[in-house]
């Protein structure tokens, strides 16, 4: 069980990562610049595997510490509640299997008057990967940090018929956001199955986030508008738009090759 005492500690330890030194994707390397022209310091050649899980790190880790923030401003006592999912041998993860699973667990919070307030992260069991090899299908299953008062126990997902495609495990978690991190490093060896989200996050108040989604964005483009109220977005059919003035401009990035996947820089940041 956890107090808004026994969490300072955890919160001063999890704070959310600054912008880098340098503006530029999520995840890059580059070419020896000792031996290039400035042009090809511009060119980053993008890991796709790793900067989709870096993006996934940041935003399970700033959903759980926001909504502990959010928990001791209103004084409130509450304990993490850890849920795991694991699939029964043969049953191959969905899209839906963990949208709907959420649901029932919100819609149980709601009969209970509390508000649902979670992280989750998807993991690949690596170990049972490499022992059956394609035969163990995708191999994923899924981590789920749920914030509840202290006097209320959480059903078992399996039991309940919320997860009826293999086995669920709760345990309490004092301190739920190292907690929850520790898993955002495992299971990154081997791809996810095309389509599978990795993590999400729900019951955050608007202002918790459009913070959660700032962080989210390239450090350029929050160097460029550090206002986490701006508000700005990806549009759609490319470039970048900001909703608190309407504002458009193009990628600062522009594809080169897939093959790697390569992009050169187009426009400088005023970060």
């Amino acid at each position: 069980m956890s107090t808004i005492a026994e969490n300072q500690e955890s919160l001063n330890n999890s704070q959310p990562e600054g912008p880098p030194p340098a503006s530029g994707f999520i995840s890059y390397s580059t070419s020896d610049t000792a031996t290039h022209d400035k042009a090809s310091s511009d060119t980053f050649i993008i890991n796709s595997r790793e900067s989709r899980i870096k993006s996934m790190k940041k935003g399970v880790h700033n959903g759980a510490r926001l909504h502990e923030q959010e928990l001791n401003n209103l004084g409130q006592s509450y304990q993490g509640v850890f849920v795991t999912l694991t699939y029964a041998p043969g049953v191959n993860w969905e899209p839906r299997h963990i949208s709907d699973c959420l649901k029932n667990m919100r819609s149980w919070c709601g009969r209970q008057g509390v508000k649902f307030r979670y992280v989750w992260v998807a993991e690949i069991q690596e170990k049972r990967k490499l022992r059956f090899g394609e035969g163990a299908g995708h191999c994923v299953h899924y981590h789920i940090m749920i914030w509840l008062p202290q006097t209320l126990k959480l059903p078992m997902p399996d039991e309940q018929g919320w997860w009826p495609h293999g086995m669920t495990k709760t345990e309490r978690a004092r301190y739920p956001v190292p907690y929850l991190i520790k898993y955002t490093s495992k299971g990154t060896q081997f791809d996810f199955p095309p389509g599978c989200r990795l993590h999400g996050c729900g019951g955050l108040s608007l202002i918790s986030r459009l913070e959660r989604a700032w962080w989210s964005l390239p450090a350029c483009i929050r160097g460029m508008y550090p206002d986490k109220e701006d508000k700005v977005r990806r549009s759609k059919g490319g470039g970048w738009y900001v909703h608190s003035t309407g504002e458009w401009f193009p990628a600062l990035f522009k594809i080169i090759s897939y093959f790697p996947l390569t992009v050169v820089r187009v426009q400088a940041s005023t970060a």
